[in-house]
């Protein structure tokens, strides 16, 4: 599923930012109700900035009425319910709201008001949160910051702008894990994925070597990147540094570093530079699968069918997918789930 407009109205509720009136409110309504489609038929998980953009200006104008169009926002999924603040029901203060939805027939008039009576809400702390957003989302362009200015140029398709903004950003400030991560993520989100793997080699350059499991969460992204720019060399030296600060548990907190660092090793085999070179991976790095619990997360044995598959490994192919079959059973048994007697394990 794909919003071919998305980007255009994306480009139109910023302008909208910059340029607010009140004869406006019946367009944002229209945009609002968009955003909400978008993400109720193409975003599986997330919210992100152009939904809360779009119910701001609305919430600004304090219609009572806009009441329900909000609500229809906050319950589109999970992490909208959890993303899309409930004051955004509220700019037209509690005792109004609430008698709005006391008196109406909607058919979730008694979770709404569950939510919106609660004791811990007050109009001050809405009128907070408002000037809080107002601050988020300012109405002069030269209150927004660079960082600002390069997400709004990426969701535009600016790439090229978006790398300077971000770029010009981090030149300013300190060269710290927060910094470099922040840059090298948005340089390739954008696809600057050379650029990227340059700020990551910084990262990894200053990480913490007190602690483990940080060098070798740096030294994975690394190896990440490398591997998506087809640097297989690169690629598999980082994976051997990363190895050598793991963690000797695979059970705990560290199952997770185990579970990341092995499914890389898998996912690199389809990019080796020759056939003996891909089996030779795929053999060393199926050891380090054995003990590693919960391998139905991560996603885990589909790097390594995949990887069988692709050197067309039959018994491996074989092997893990009957790995993925007990991994599976054993989720389910986990989480308490009924089992099927027959029919394909859940994905």
């Amino acid at each position: 599923m794909a919003d071919r407009n998305r980007a255009a109205r994306f480009a139109v509720l910023w302008a909208l930012q910059y340029d607010r009136r009140p004869q406006d409110l019946t367009f944002l309504r229209f945009l609002l109700q968009q955003q909400i489609t978008y993400y109720r038929e193409a975003v599986p998980w997330g919210m992100a900035p152009d939904l809360t953009l779009a119910g701001f200006l609305v919430a600004e104008h304090r219609q009572v009425e806009d009441l329900w169009l909000h609500w229809d926002a906050k319950n589109i999924s999970f992490d909208t319910a959890l993303g899309y603040h409930l004051y955004h029901l509220l700019t037209t203060g509690i005792a109004v709201a609430t008698e709005t939805v006391r008196a109406s027939s909607h058919p979730d008039r008694e979770r709404i008001l569950g939510d919106i009576t609660s004791a811990r809400h007050t109009d001050a702390a809405v009128e907070e949160w408002l000037d809080r957003q107002r601050t988020r989302f300012p109405s002069d362009p030269a209150d927004e910051g660079l960082t600002s200015w390069a997400h709004h140029a990426a969701r535009l398709g600016e790439r090229e702008a978006s790398r300077l903004f971000i770029t010009e950003w981090a030149a300013g400030e300190p060269r710290t894990d927060d910094t470099l991560n922040t840059l090298q993520f948005h340089l390739a989100q954008l696809g600057y994925l050379t650029e990227a793997v340059e700020v990551q080699k910084e990262a990894v350059a200053i990480s913490d070597s007190s602690w483990s499991g940080a060098r070798v969460s740096t030294l994975l992204t690394l190896a990440r990147l490398q591997r998506r720019t087809d640097d297989y060399a690169g690629a598999w030296q980082t994976l051997q540094e990363a190895q050598r600060c793991l963690p000797p548990r695979k059970h705990g907190l560290d199952q997770g570093i185990w579970r990341h660092f092995v499914k890389e090793c898998f996912l690199l085999v389809p990019i080796a530079p020759d056939d003996s070179t891909a089996h030779r991976l795929l053999a060393v790095s199926e050891p380090d699968l054995h003990g590693i619990p919960r391998l139905w997360m991560d996603g885990v044995l589909d790097a390594a069918i995949a990887a069988a598959e692709h050197i067309d490994d039959q018994p491996a192919v074989h092997r893990y997918r009957a790995q993925k079959e007990a991994a599976a059973r054993e989720r389910d048994q986990e989480l308490g789930r009924p089992r099927h007697a027959s029919g394909p394990p859940p994905s």
